[in-house]
């Protein structure tokens, strides 16, 4: 993690740096599992990409990413569950989405 900082009283803005690890990259499969993770948590979640942003809860903005085995992501979350939206997603790339 990155950063840590509050907004306002039980609002929180969390940047975490993340790498895609697995062999195939973010395809269908991984980015339906971003969209339905960020979708569990009260906390806007974003991954940036060279300066290109995607809503973690979209799965066509995730794909649009374009992001092959490498790919260097930040993800940015705000909202009274942020950090937790954030460390949730960064375990999820950290296991490579359940692939080889």
């Amino acid at each position: 993690m990155q950063g840590k900082r509050q907004r306002d009283p039980g609002v929180y803005e969390v940047e975490w740096e993340v790498w895609v690890e697995n062999r195939l990259g973010v395809h269908a499969r991984p980015a339906a599992q971003i969209m339905h993770l960020a979708s569990q948590f009260d906390a806007t979640v974003i991954l940036e990409k060279d300066g290109f942003q995607a809503n973690a809860r979209e799965l066509l903005s995730l794909l649009a990413l374009d992001s092959p085995q490498g790919t260097r992501l930040v993800i940015r979350a705000s909202g009274p569950e942020a950090r937790e939206a954030a460390q949730a997603l960064a375990h999820l790339f950290a296991r490579k989405f359940g692939e080889p």
